[in-house]
């Protein structure tokens, strides 16, 4: 890969003044590639020179040290990745030890014999001069090929046409997967084949651990179609994230550092193709967000301003409506940056499934709530069409997002556009109801029973007073004492009552459940054989679960 940016051995000793020397070991490597050249001032050279370089020197360092310590500088030479040595051996030594010559043989590191009346200056010129000149022919292809690109695109070309581009100019078919919009891009005419090699780089990277994310190109060994290759994953950055990753395998004709150049000049192009793609998507949840809010207002002239919108929507004004509430990103402590990614790639995901589908529907988000507004074809049964579609949203997302938290609720059916404002409350109150006490992922607010009352904002303060002076000070004790009176209770109420049941649920002896009963009673100041009493223990329980209170 590095033979565009430097030249080989051989090519050196065709300069002046290097067509006089003689190669004195490693004379079956001058196919060594040299991308620099450096003098050897002193033996602390170990700690300067780099891989690729040439190195000039004089034998009056060699002839201060002894065979053991020569020998382990050559090692250390070569390990640094130095590709030939050039010494002016006399005046300082008659010649070098055989011993050296031959270890040089090994370890394949050419040897020239400089002439003492040749300068290092008059070596370096010619060499660097043509190291130059090839390293500006492969910025100059790198810039005419970026340029064509941004010709390409200015003309409404798009990433694909830009794939097949570079694809033809690199002599390799490419693939780049985005991430964000999870896509897989490659040309047409070769889409089986990059798309099943796209799946065996996939099936390689999580057999092995490998990350793809990476924000640097990064090579890797594979075997794709019973033939070890190597892949190249130059990532596509934007924003300080990882967008997706352009990936390179040397299916066709060997990999070219121009060709990595290339393409890492290329990722900067595509991840501003995406952000594009990205910022129309954002500006049109703007407007659906607005339309979205003017069809649950209160304000009667803006509500019927979007009714009247809503055939823009492919809506129904007199058919059924059901509306999902997605929430994403459960956690508090989680990055707000990373969230809103979430949610962006969430909406994109459902709206493809939503179009992938022929469905009439409408997304939209706020904060880090999504909304969707379904018109609902099944008249018969229309939940069995609502419970069908959370399944396959929900199985859509966990296969595309695998370690994503957000719950699905799910609204009422409502008939008429105008209602549909109802349905948008019932599932956000859902989503709410799920944030402390129910585990599942799609919550139906027709399911929730008696928390449907307790959904409602307007009751929260009233309800944390009553769960306040009904069942804070048994909450207390417990957090006090490290005692399990609360748990008990709700044992009660689970075995109605029943003492036996009880001790067996709790794995605890009989008159220990008795006692904990009895201690409950006086703590509360409730009796339990008193029915309304026994009821307010049990609301506030409910009040507890649905408001997280445990304190």
């Amino acid at each position: 890969m590095i033979k565009e940016t430097g030249i080989s051995l051989a090519e050196a000793l065709k300069l002046e003044p290097l067509k006089s020397c003689e190669v004195i070991a490693g004379v079956m490597n001058l196919d060594n590639i040299i991308t620099r050249v450096n003098i050897m001032a002193d033996l602390e050279i170990l700690n300067w020179i780099e891989e690729g370089e040439f190195l000039l020197t004089t034998a009056v360092h060699f002839g201060n040290i002894s065979i053991e310590e020569q020998m382990d500088l050559l090692k250390g030479m070569k390990n640094k990745g130095v590709e030939a040595i050039a010494i002016k051996i006399q005046p300082y030594l008659k010649e070098l030890d055989d011993e050296l010559l031959k270890l040089a043989d090994k370890i394949e590191l050419p040897i020239i014999k400089l002439d003492y009346n040749i300068s290092f200056a008059d070596v370096m010129e010619p060499i660097l001069k043509e190291i130059f000149d090839k390293q500006s022919k492969v910025i100059r292809r790198v810039e005419a090929i970026h340029n064509d690109m941004m010709e390409l695109l200015l003309k409404g070309g798009s990433i694909l046409d830009v794939t097949k581009d570079l694809s033809d100019k690199v002599g390799n078919n490419i693939i780049i997967k985005d991430y964000y919009f999870d896509d897989v891009i490659c040309p047409i005419d070769h889409s089986e084949i990059c798309l099943r090699r796209e799946s065996e780089i996939d099936a390689y990277f999580k057999k092995h651990g490998i990350t793809t994310k990476n924000n640097r190109t990064t090579k890797y060994k594979i075997t794709l179609e019973g033939v070890e290759r190597d892949i190249y994953a130059i990532p596509i950055i934007a924003r300080n994230t990882v967008y997706g990753n352009i990936f390179l395998a040397n299916c066709n004709s060997e990999i070219r550092m121009t060709d990595i150049q290339v393409l890492e000049s290329a990722s900067s192009i595509i991840a501003l193709e995406l952000l594009k793609k990205i910022s129309i998507q954002e500006i049109e949840n703007k407007y659906k967000v607005e339309f979205f809010d003017d069809l649950i207002s209160n304000d009667k002239i803006r509500k019927s301003k979007a009714i009247e919108r809503s055939n823009y929507y492919k809506f129904d004004k007199d058919a059924d409506y059901c509306t999902f509430t997605i929430s994403v990103g459960q956690n508090d402590t989680e990055n707000m940056e990373i969230i809103n990614r979430d949610i962006s790639k969430v909406m994109y995901l459902v709206d493809s499934f939503c179009s992938s589908k022929d469905l009439v529907y409408l997304v939209a988000n706020r904060k880090s709530q999504i909304n969707i507004v379904f018109m609902l074809k099944d008249k018969k049964n229309p939940m069995d069409e609502v419970r069908t579609l959370s399944s396959q949203i929900e199985e859509m997302i966990l296969s595309k997002m695998v370690n994503l938290k957000f719950i699905i609720g799910i609204g009422r059916v409502y008939n008429g556009i105008d209602n549909m404002y109802k349905s948008l409350k019932d599932s956000q109150k859902a989503v709410m109801a799920s944030e402390n006490y129910i585990t599942s992922r799609i919550i139906e607010f027709d399911a929730l029973g008696i928390y449907k009352i307790f959904c409602h904002a307007d009751l929260k303060d009233e309800l944390v007073d009553f769960y306040t002076k009904t069942l804070e000070s048994l909450v207390k004790y417990d957090n006090k004492k490290d005692t399990e009176l609360v748990k008990t209770l709700k044992v009660y109420y689970e075995a109605n009552g029943n003492l036996k049941k009880m001790s067996e649920k709790l794995f605890t002896h009989y008159n220990t459940v008795l006692y904990r009963v009895n201690r409950i009673q006086e703590i509360t100041g409730a009796n339990l054989e008193d029915e309304q009493q026994r009821y307010s223990l049990q609301t506030a329980i409910k009040i507890m679960d649905m408001y997280g209170i445990n304190k």
